[in-house]
């Protein structure tokens, strides 16, 4: 499980959440949804580590994480998180594999040999077989979050987070994510999505709206 408990965020004196609290279980799909500029980014970033909060306490699997400490957060967010930005955060003059390979830089789960193995199976499973080669930046706006999605799930991380995935998405694109985070379901991962995209709401466990700085639980 992972746990937020009682946490505070302000940003350059504003206040953006207020003793919230936030749990998700493995199997589930949590949407985080609100309007825009609301914290819904900012809860993904908190849970990765990324960006730091005042006060609160943060536990997976029992035990607390401390995103204070950089160096212990770094490792594990290279370890057990696969983060799927909104502008897909892909180096545009790398090719799809080196692009897909870059988590594996600063993680020792697995060998060059290794990776390149399983980004070939992820690839095969995603329809990018054949674009290894390719310059990210010729890519579709689809392709190239496939790519991003690859690059989240190469390291087989526990927790998914993703900051509105399906944007911009034709129908086809769409329907081939819904199914890539059904199966990561099945498989018992943490699944976490900050969306507008009112469509993704059919496969969702359970539905947090970001209101007046609280985190709140749809019934």
């Amino acid at each position: 499980m992972l746990t937020l408990k009682n946490i505070t965020k302000t940003y350059k004196d504003k206040k953006v959440f207020q003793n919230a609290k936030f749990e998700v279980e493995p199997g589930e799909i949590v949407l985080l949804t609100g309007k825009s500029g609301i914290g819904k980014s900012t809860l993904l970033d908190i849970i990765s580590g990324i960006k730091k909060y005042d006060s609160g306490t943060y536990y997976y699997q029992g035990i607390e994480i401390f995103p204070q400490n950089d160096e212990k957060m770094s490792a594990f967010r290279n370890q057990a998180i696969g983060y799927i930005l909104q502008d897909f955060a892909l180096i545009e003059d790398y090719t799809v594999m080196e692009n897909i390979l870059l988590p594996t830089l600063y993680n020792n789960k697995m060998d060059k040999k290794m990776a390149e193995k399983k980004a070939r199976e992820l690839a095969s499973r995603f329809d990018l077989i054949g674009l290894f080669g390719k310059k990210v930046k010729k890519l579709s706006g689809g392709q190239k979050q496939r790519v991003a999605i690859i690059r989240s799930l190469i390291l087989d991380p526990q927790i998914i987070l993703a900051d509105e995935p399906t944007t911009n998405l034709d129908s086809e694109n769409f329907e081939f994510i819904m199914e890539i985070f059904k199966e990561l379901k099945e498989s018992r991962k943490i699944v976490i999505i900050a969306t507008h995209d009112y469509r993704i709401h059919e496969i969702a466990d359970v539905v947090y709206q970001v209101e007046n700085y609280k985190l709140v639980k749809d019934v």
